[in-house]
């Protein structure tokens, strides 16, 4: 069940904020806190029914070594996460990653693999936030849950595909009370709304145009010229951000209509003026965990925190960022390329280099963004290599056959005006969190989100609704 078809929008997510709403009212939060977990587990196997008991498996055998920690004292504390750590990375590798790693073994012959494992849905994701919790318990973070707040924290439907990263010291302690009380249930209804009609609009109009050029581009088999690389990539730019961010929107107003705040992912992140900047306005939530839980520990086990240590650091966090996104080498890529121009950028600010105006300074960080998307988009390392030849190519600059292939088969009455105001909207104006916080309901701002809701409609029902870009990791 999508976040973009009216299956969830028309019957799921209504009925789960009506019956979750009376159940607290008559029985209590624990009692809608048990209807919302049921509803979650429910949305988890309309994708793969299959897939359930593994995320049974990981919620309670987490749940258990939670307990394990937190009851245990040092030596003993530090070995059961280290423990936890272990069974939860290998059972991420055991899916994702064995064949990956088994290619990179020398003397294995070629063609060796273990047969592939259908990944459970969103198993980078609620591995990962049960990490942190994890690490948490062993650090004194938060008190240790039970198995019920445990397994609603996890399993809870806003983000459990795909985001955002949640710390449990952050949500758990939402479901007691359900939210934050009835004097402000209306107000987080509203903005759970507006939330929800721009991340729909984002997904179903702009991503699905700025998408229609990318995929064009992607598959093509001939040679680019320099103008044709650069067009498909800059779309896939553009869709990935409105597609993973118009997913963040509709999950943070999901969670919202039950009473729940859950983190916020983007901050206008094309709009940065350094790498460093763009990883603060980015998948926030996976920048913090790469900061905290990777990249801290990394240095710290240097005997001292240096330029150089800080370099390594980072091109090995990055480079696990990279890979957590799948078992490709363009992913492990991707994570190189964002390790080193850190890198370079933190030297760069050390040694106080000459600063450069903030125009230049936000092309140079957007191209790069750009440059790292072609790989991240492209089949394999090898043909992430040749998209970024064609990219920089200066021998084969304006050839449009490509270009011109593609406008017969897209109406530009259709799609010309949300690829334009795509790109306005994503590097002007308040975002939509800002607008969020800012909600004063008028009947003149409800008319204009019912348009966008409508034109959303549209579009869906012209289409097959389409799968977001991170239910792939």
């Amino acid at each position: 069940m999508l976040f973009n078809s009216f299956a969830y929008l028309l019957v799921f997510l209504p009925c789960v904020v009506l019956i979750a709403t009376l159940v607290r009212r008559f029985y209590g939060p624990v009692a809608s806190q048990a209807v919302v977990l049921i509803a979650s587990l429910t949305f988890y196997a309309w994708f793969r029914p299959a897939h359930v008991p593994y995320l049974l498996i990981s919620i309670c055998a987490n749940a258990w070594l939670a307990q394990r920690i937190s009851r245990a004292e040092q030596p003993g504390r530090k070995r059961w996460l280290q423990l936890a750590l272990v069974l939860n990375v290998g059972f991420l590798c055991a899916f994702k990653y064995v064949n990956f790693f088994l290619r990179a073994v020398p003397f294995l012959p070629r063609h060796f693999s273990l047969p592939e494992l259908n990944f459970p849905l969103g198993i980078s994701f609620f591995t990962v936030m049960q990490i942190m919790y994890l690490v948490d318990c062993y650090e004194d973070l938060l008190p240790q849950l039970s198995l019920f707040q445990h397994a609603s924290f996890v399993a809870f439907f806003p983000y459990v595909i795909s985001g955002p990263l949640a710390k449990a010291k952050r949500i758990a302690h939402q479901f007691g009370n359900f939210g934050s009380g009835d004097a402000n249930r209306g107000e987080m209804l509203a903005r759970g709304c507006y939330l929800i009609s721009i991340g729909l609009f984002k997904k179903v109009v702009f991503a699905f145009a700025f998408g229609r050029i990318a995929d064009f581009g992607f598959a093509l088999r001939g040679r680019l010229s320099m103008l044709e690389a650069w067009t498909f990539v800059l779309a896939y730019t553009m869709q990935i951000y409105f597609d993973f961010s118009g997913y963040t929107d509709m999950a943070v107003g999901s969670a919202l209509l039950l009473g729940i705040q859950i983190p916020r992912n983007f901050d206008a992140p094309f709009r940065s003026l350094s790498v460093i900047e763009f990883w603060k306005r980015w998948h926030i939530s996976l920048s913090e965990f790469i900061n905290t839980y990777l990249y801290t520990p990394i240095l710290r086990s240097f005997r001292r925190a240096t330029l150089a240590t800080s370099a390594v650091a980072t091109m090995a966090a990055m480079t696990i960022a990279g890979l957590w996104h799948g078992p490709s080498g363009n992913f492990v890529a991707f994570g190189m390329m964002h390790g080193g121009a850190l890198v370079v950028n933190h030297y760069w600010r050390k040694k106080k280099i000459a600063k450069l105006p903030s125009f230049v300074s936000w092309v140079v960080t957007f191209l790069f963004v750009a440059t790292a998307f072609a790989m991240f988009r492209s089949a394999g390392a090898h043909a992430g290599l040749r998209m970024l030849a064609q990219m920089y190519n200066p021998l084969h600059v304006l050839n449009h056959r490509h270009l011109s292939v593609l406008r017969g088969t897209m109406s530009m009455k259709v799609f010309g005006l949300p690829l334009l105001a795509g790109v306005v909207c994503a590097f002007y104006g308040p975002t939509s969190d800002q607008m969020e916080r800012s909600l004063q309901p008028t009947l003149r701002l409800s008319m204009a989100f019912s348009m966008l809701t409508v034109v959303s409609w549209l579009f869906m029902t012209s289409n097959i609704p389409q799968e977001f870009v991170y239910f792939k990791f």
